[in-house]
């Protein structure tokens, strides 16, 4: 099975860029492309497809070999092949500053020859079309992106794995490929608005992004001086920091000068204010926008003319009109104001004052013409070296989706700064009762006033502490970074006593108030055990920075849950771990894999839950749960919670049925016929549909999410068979395990994994089954040691470098 890699090569300056693969030209988009060379749009064959064979990221550039005459040139990004049929690309996203255009579509008016570059990034993308608008013809004979991500493939990442299997192989690159384009450096994500001394802030295709300071105010007007450069200017009021808000878009006159032949003025009509509720004027996938209504300026509205404008917002009056009369808006008027500009417009904003609307008080007041109105409204260079959700889409460093990509950089990157820097941005994005932000935009400074990001909605979804703790401890698993620990773990304590507060007398289960994503978020299976899973994992960490009595107190803690899990929610009729105490009748993959991994299940109890969740298969894999539609169409399937059954079916005599799913629900992202041509990316993907196994969410699906990618660690640890030890003692791998058995009941006659150590150097090994035996040999730094085993024999490895087993079989 063969992938079509895009090259990498370095530019003027030292700076990686991606190139195509495959181009072909014509009048549509060609899914069959040719090797990339000069290629020519005409009146003839007006669009180009551009392939780079597998995901990509930054900021485009094009370079002009000829043109008769000026052109208009509209450019579509997307990561499924179908995203270049849409008017939207695979886009837009506006439900959130993510410091790279809004948009999936940007438009080019090409003038001369030589080098074009694109002022914002596009986060990731397989596919690029490039239409040709206006009359001429124009050649190119290079396009690609300056890379924004670490430009270097899976085969030359410190971690590797391989075996016999060629689909496993490729499997395992797709959450390393993953967590490589989620993972930005410091300093990549350049900031998004200019910021002129006179002028104020220059903002172009990108959602309204929001002043912190304003997240707490009610009642109030703004005013501001808006100046547009082309199409319009959009800001919103009323707004959280990521999601709904009351959106404005004020269009100007659309003059033949400046208009794009591609402006949509039945979305953006000239001369007039459109009021819309939710994140964009335009649906996505699983955030619904509304357009509320159109008024008309009575007056053209010239570009390059400062103007003032005044909105209302008094809870009874918008435009003198009731909000009553727009029920689909039900957003309050409360939140955070912000200034944008809609695709492929551009305009300038000055001379903020907000006072309150009843007494006329002053509220803020910022001319946004000095720079440090952008770390205000996140709209800075990222400050720190990060892992989003995904390179594409939620662009955010998300506290739960974490937990799978943590573990895929210990065994592919071994990028511990990025690791790290992710984890110390979400601490400190801590308020004052312990809580991490669940998902803060990279664009802001979190050690400032973390508190008003609170007020707005930044800390719902509670059960995500857990994943972010169980995600700090795997860290510190692979990396020894004990160091680190000890430096933040006050902090850490704070976020542990806030869950262990949670705990309730009454049941002796976790009950939270403000959302779980795993299951029920009172006396919940999955939210539970995932709990106890969180406070060992807590213990180990406080053994390992010798805090032993908070050790002590954790584990606890810790067994008491886990002794009211084993009493109350195990449905010995069902044969697994009831939802809820409340609903006792269904279960859960969530809650099946957490109370086996995090040890509440007794042997007996695994064996059966692990039987039970053949009632979960659907598809590909297994839905989330038994109350879950298996005739719904729309039904999907989560490689991120189906990565919680892995570790609990490999660890625990399931690997046949492990090895199945890793088989089943991954390949379907590999490149294989013509559809699945299309959607591969190389990468792990968010959700995949039951029925057609295509992407789970249409066009809006992440086809790059290493929360998807959790086949990828299991490979090294349990198909290789290469794992750190449990406990204090692993961390780092100062003391590991070989242990080729799973691997080779999978199959394989052979297999070689390598992980990068703690302690001066990687550990690897590459073991074959041959005539009976099965040989390894083993490479790893001389301060550690380890046991190989095999089929319950184990012998012990320590003061060499190099190891040679021999075992039969």
């Amino acid at each position: 099975m063969n992938l079509s890699i895009g090259t990498t090569c370095t530019a003027h300056g030292g700076s990686s860029e991606f190139v195509p693969s495959g181009v072909a030209v014509g009048t549509e988009p060609e899914l069959n492309t040719d090797d990339f060379a000069t290629f020519k749009l005409s009146e003839h064959t007006p669009l180009a497809t551009i392939d780079y064979g597998v995901e990509r990221a930054g900021y485009p550039f094009f370079h002009v070999d000829s043109l008769t005459n000026p052109v208009q040139v509209e450019v579509k990004y997307s990561e499924e092949f179908e995203g270049l049929n849409s008017p939207f690309g695979d886009g837009p996203y506006t439900f959130a500053n993510q410091l790279g255009n809004s948009f999936r579509v940007e438009t080019f008016n090409i003038t001369e020859t030589g080098r074009l570059r694109s002022s914002l990034l596009q986060g990731g993308q397989r596919w690029q079309s490039m239409r040709l608008l206006t009359d001429g013809d124009v050649s190119f004979s290079a396009v690609g992106f300056e890379a924004t991500i670490d430009p270097v493939e899976p085969e030359d990442l410190p971690g590797q794995f391989s075996c016999d299997d060629e689909t496993l192989n490729e499997i395992w690159k797709l959450g390393a490929r993953a967590a490589t384009a989620a993972c930005v450096d410091k300093g990549t994500q350049k900031a998004i608005w200019e910021v002129d001394p006179t002028n104020g802030v220059f903002a172009r295709s990108l959602r309204p992004s929001l002043s912190y300071k304003g997240t707490g105010l009610a009642n109030y007007t703004l005013e501001f001086d808006t100046m547009i450069q082309r199409g319009g200017s959009w800001w919103s009021v009323a707004s959280t920091l990521a999601g709904n808000a009351y959106t404005l878009l004020f269009t100007g006159e659309l003059p033949d000068a400046t208009r794009f032949a591609n402006v949509n003025t039945t979305l953006t009509p000239p001369n007039t204010i459109s009021l819309s509720y939710g994140v964009d004027f335009v649906n996505q996938t699983t955030l619904p926008s509304y357009v509320l209504d159109v008024f008309e300026v009575p007056f053209p509205v010239r570009e390059n003319t400062c103007g003032h404008l005044s909105v209302s917002l008094n809870d009874t009056q918008v435009f003198n009109i009731s909000k009553s009369s727009y029920p689909l808006a039900t957003g309050e008027f409360t939140g955070a104001f912000g200034f944008g500009a809609y695709q492929d417009q551009e305009a300038y904003f000055r001379n903020v004052h907000v006072f309150d609307t009843h007494n006329g008080s002053s509220l803020y007041s910022n001319t946004l013409t000095t720079t440090d109105v952008l770390a205000e409204y996140g709209t800075q260079t990222n400050t720190e070296s990060v892992c989003l959700d995904g390179p594409k889409r939620d662009r955010l460093v998300w506290l739960g989706d974490f937990i799978h990509t943590a573990r895929i950089m210990g065994v592919s990157t071994s990028r511990a700064d990025q690791a790290r820097g992710t984890l110390q941005y979400l601490l400190d994005s801590q308020i004052a009762n312990g809580e991490l932000s669940i998902s803060p935009a990279i664009g802001y400074d979190m050690k400032v006033a973390p508190e008003s990001f609170s007020i707005s909605g930044a800390y719902p979804l509670a059960d995500y502490q857990l994943l972010g703790l169980i995600s700090f401890h795997d860290y510190v698993r692979w990396s020894g970074d004990t160091a680190w620990a000890q430096e933040t773990w006050p902090k850490w304590q704070k976020q542990i006593n806030w869950i262990i507060n949670h705990i309730s007398n009454d049941t002796g289960l976790v009950q939270f108030t403000n959302g779980a994503f795993l299951g029920a978020q009172e006396d919940g299976s999955a939210v539970s055990c995932a709990a106890v899973q969180a406070l060992t994992s807590a213990a180990e960490i406080a053994s390992a920075i010798g805090d032993e009595e908070s050790a002590a107190k954790y584990r606890k803690v810790g067994a008491s849950l886990a002794t009211a899990i084993y009493a109350k929610l195990w449905n010995n009729e069902l044969g697994t771990y009831g939802a809820a105490l409340s609903d006792m009748g269904n279960f859960s993959v969530s809650g099946t894999g957490f109370c086996i991994t995090s040890g509440v299940a007794s042997r007996n109890q695994t064996s059966q839950a692990l039987a039970r969740l053949s009632k979960l298969r659907l598809g590909p894999g297994y839905k989330d749960s038994s109350d879950e539609s298996s005739t719904d169409p729309s039904t999907n399937i989560s490689p991120n919670t189906n990565g919680f059954l892995l570790p609990a079916m490999f660890g625990n005599n399931a690997s046949t049925t492990g090895i199945d799913l890793v088989r089943s629900l991954w390949t379907v992202m590999l490149p294989g016929d013509e559809e699945r041509n299309k959607t591969a990316t190389g990468t792990s993907w968010e959700y995949v549909n039951a029925k057609t196994e295509g992407p789970g969410l249409g066009l809006f699906t992440s086809l790059s999410h290493p929360w998807g990618g959790a086949a990828t660690y299991i490979l090294t640890e349990w198909v290789a068979g290469l794992r750190p030890a449990p406990g204090t003692a692993g961390f780092g791998y100062r003391n590991w395990i070989v242990a080729p058995e799973t691997g080779i009941t999978a199959g394989l006659k052979r297999a070689q994994a390598r992980v990068e150590t703690a302690f001066g150097g990687a550990l690897s090994v590459q073991w074959q089954l041959n005539g009976g035996k099965v040989n390894a040999i083993i490479e790893a730094p001389e301060t550690t040691e380890g046991k190989f085993t095999y089929h319950g024999r184990t012998i012990r490895l320590s003061g060499q470098t190099s190891y040679n087993v021999t075992v039969s079989v």
